[in-house]
Parts: C-alpha cells; sequence; structure tokens
C-alpha cells in the first residue's frame, strides 16, 4: 500500500455523496439512532455523546467558543456542543434531507442564537476567513476529495491558534486492491486515507499536530450493533426502505464491521493547531536552510 490508501481526483464532493445521505436520511427508521440507543443524540458518527464530548473539551471548546462543524449532518452533535459548552457553531452539509433536519432539530431545541447551518459543499461556500477558533469534524472528512486542498482550506478559515479537532475514517492496514475499491463504492468514499498519509497533509497544510490516535475498538463496537440490529429488523427496514437498499445497507455494514474487527478499518482522532505567523515563518525558513 502506498501512502495515501486510494487517490482523490474530484476538486469538490461528488453529487453521489449528497445522494447517497438524503437517501439514507429520508426514512422515518434510523439505523444510526438504533444502534446508539439511550446515547443517541442524533450523531451518525461512531462516537458516543461522552466521547464527542471529550474530543471537544480536548480541543478547547468553551462559552463563546466559534466552532465550524464540516459534515454536521442532521445537526445533532452541534446542538449537543451548544447546549453542553456554551459554544457557537455553523454546521455545513452537503444533504439536502440533513440540512433540513438539521434546521428542525436547532427550532426545537431554541437554540437559533448558538448553532447556524448552511447547505453546501464546503469547497464551494464563502466562508469568512480567519472566522473560527475550532473546525470540527465526526467521521465526514473521508467524503471529501483532494484532502490536501480541503485542509489547506480549514487552515484559511481558522484563526491563528485555532485547532482542527477531528475523527476520520482510515485504512490501518494494506488491502487488496478489489476489496478497497468496492468498499470505497459501498459508502461512496473517493479514496480513504491512512494515518500517516493524514499527518502528512496536515503537515503540508501547515498545522502542528497535538495529538494523533489510531484506534478501531469504536467502529467495531458501532458496526457490530448495527449489524446486529439489522438483521433482527429485517422486516422492518425491508419495508422502509425495499428489499434492495434493505440489501445494500447490509452489505455495506457487514463490510465495515469485519474490517474494523480485523483492525483494518480505524478511527483517527487528531488534535492540530494552526500555528501563528511568526511560527510559520520561522519554520519555513528553518526548512529552506541546507
Amino acid at each position: 500500500m502506498h501512502e495515501r490508501h486510494g487517490e482523490r481526483q474530484e476538486t469538490g464532493t461528488p453529487p453521489t455523496v449528497a445522494r447517497f445521505y438524503d437517501t439514507v436520511r429520508s426514512g422515518a427508521l434510523s439505523a444510526a439512532a438504533l444502534a446508539h440507543g439511550d446515547a443517541d443524540i442524533g450523531q451518525e458518527c461512531v462516537l458516543t455523546p461522552d466521547e464527542i464530548f471529550a474530543l471537544a473539551r480536548r480541543a478547547g471548546i468553551t462559552a463563546g467558543t466559534s466552532v465550524l462543524d464540516i459534515g454536521s449532518g442532521t445537526g445533532g452533535p452541534a446542538c449537543y456542543l451548544a447546549q453542553q459548552l456554551g459554544c457557537r457553531i455553523l454546521g455545513v452539509d452537503i444533504s439536502e434531507v440533513g440540512h433540513a433536519q438539521a434546521i428542525a432539530r436547532v427550532r426545537d431545541a431554541a437554540l437559533s442564537h448558538l448553532v447556524q447551518f448552511q447547505h453546501g459543499d464546503i469547497a464551494t461556500l464563502p466562508l469568512q476567513e480567519a472566522a473560527f477558533d475550532v473546525i470540527l469534524g465526526l467521521d465526514a472528512w473521508c467524503h471529501i476529495p483532494q484532502l490536501a486542498l480541503f485542509l489547506q482550506q480549514c487552515a484559511v478559515l481558522l484563526r491563528p491558534l485555532g485547532r482542527l479537532a477531528f475523527y476520520d475514517h482510515v485504512v490501518c492496514q494494506p488491502m487488496p486492491a478489489e476489496e478497497y475499491e468496492h468498499f470505497c463504492r459501498l459508502w461512496c468514499f473517493p479514496g480513504l486515507e491512512t494515518p500517516q498519509s493524514y499527518r502528512e497533509a496536515l503537515q503540508a497544510a501547515g498545522f502542528r499536530v497535538l495529538s494523533h490516535d489510531v484506534t478501531s475498538a469504536y467502529a467495531v463496537r458501532f458496526y457490530t450493533r448495527l449489524l446486529t440490529l439489522y438483521t433482527e429488523r429485517r422486516p422492518e427496514f425491508e419495508a422502509m426502505r425495499g428489499p434492495a437498499r434493505y440489501q445494500a445497507g447490509f452489505e455495506r455494514i457487514q463490510m465495515s464491521q469485519c474490517l474494523a474487527t480485523a483492525g483494518v478499518l480505524g478511527q483517527l482522532a487528531c488534535i492540530a493547531e494552526k500555528p501563528e505567523a511568526r511560527d510559520r515563518v520561522e519554520r519555513c525558513s528553518q526548512e529552506r536552510r541546507p
């Protein structure tokens, strides 16, 4: 396996990703909500609320912190963190269905003074430079092509000493090409990073990596629960989604569970800081020295 397990060719998130999540979110039955059970806050990532909260605290999010949540989905984590910490959050998501559900969620929670959502592709949305203290990602950035360009854009949007804080799916061990390509097609991934290629992309974008941890444990926990529920409640899911969509979802979940259990599919948990301008100049000067 080379440094990056799969090349990302597009410059914007493909329309297939929006259609994929519009379809997943359009039914009344949420598989992710069932898998999280009593710990469901509307998150579509594999993390529990406590794990999301811990990431936010490690990133330094407090009352008044300005947060950009890229891939905010139906808005659950954004509303949860605003309620818990009093931070101001702008959530961005490419799914029209997810955006509508996020708008309804923030209205029902009476959090519009802290939380806002925009529908669109982060690659093209006109956002103010140096406007955010923290950029948050929860198992969403694996759908964004051209990771290097995306991270450069994040650096522009962050204030000096601002931080990236994210969990994202990564490939931790080599995979046969055919299996890897099939897995990416099932999830509409443009390609998955390895922990090493992610770290290198962060450093190339000018970030200082503060923490960089890899685990498969959360993915195993989530996809195992999801697979069990998807099997036990097959008639309910088939009635809601139809046999073809049920089978496609089952294959996607089963493959994810197998790969996570084998330690092939993992999560990178990372916090990275944008240095002050002076630090960047000094570092570039040192790199040019013979």
